[in-house]
C-alpha cells in the first residue's frame, strides 16, 4: 500500500469555530436571563451565573483570538506543523469530520497537543489532498492494529 502524496496546508482562524463558540456562549446567556429576570431578586446565585457568563465570554473570545496559524504539511513519512520559522513534527488525529471542516489533534513529538480547525475554504485544491493524506494512514494503522484501539494518522509505517 502506497503512502498519500504530500501536501502543506494553511490552518487560520476557521469560520464555523467562530460561529460554534458564539452560538454555545450565546444558548448559556439565553438560558440563563429568564431565570435571572425570574427571581425577583439578585442574589448570590443569579450574580455567580452572570460572573461565569462573563469569564465564559472572555475565555470564548481570548480561544478564538489566539487561534493557532501555520500550516499542516505532511511529506509522505511524517507530519509537521509550521508556523513562521518554528516546525514541529508529531502526529495527527483527526476528531471530528464535518466534509468541509476537520478538527485535528494534532501531538507534537514533544509537548501538548494543538487543536487545529482546518477549513476546505482555506485551499480547496488542496483539500481532497489533505484528506487523503488524514484518512489514509489512519485506515493503514486499523488494518495492522493499533495498541489502543484508536491508530494516529502519520504514526509511522505499517
Amino acid at each position: 500500500m502506497h503512502s498519500a502524496p504530500a501536501v502543506t496546508y494553511p490552518v487560520g482562524r476557521c469560520h464555523i469555530q467562530t460561529y460554534l463558540t458564539l452560538a454555545l456562549w450565546g444558548l448559556g446567556a439565553v438560558v440563563c436571563a429568564p431565570w435571572i429576570r425570574d427571581a425577583g431578586r439578585i442574589g448570590w446565585p443569579q450574580g455567580l451565573a452572570v460572573s461565569l457568563a462573563l469569564l465564559t465570554g472572555a475565555l470564548a473570545l481570548r480561544s478564538l483570538l489566539m487561534a493557532p496559524e501555520g500550516s499542516l504539511c505532511w511529506d509522505g513519512q511524517q507530519w509537521t506543523w509550521q508556523t513562521g520559522r518554528d516546525s514541529l513534527s508529531g502526529t495527527v488525529r483527526p476528531t471530528l469530520d464535518l466534509q468541509r471542516w476537520v478538527v485535528l489533534a494534532f501531538r507534537p513529538h514533544a509537548g501538548r497537543s494543538i487543536w487545529l480547525w482546518v477549513a476546505r475554504t482555506n485551499e480547496p485544491t488542496h483539500w481532497d489532498a489533505l484528506r487523503r493524506a488524514l484518512w489514509s494512514r489512519l485506515s493503514r494503522a486499523a488494518t495492522v492494529g493499533h495498541a489502543d484501539g484508536v491508530p494516529d494518522a502519520g504514526q509511522g509505517r505499517a
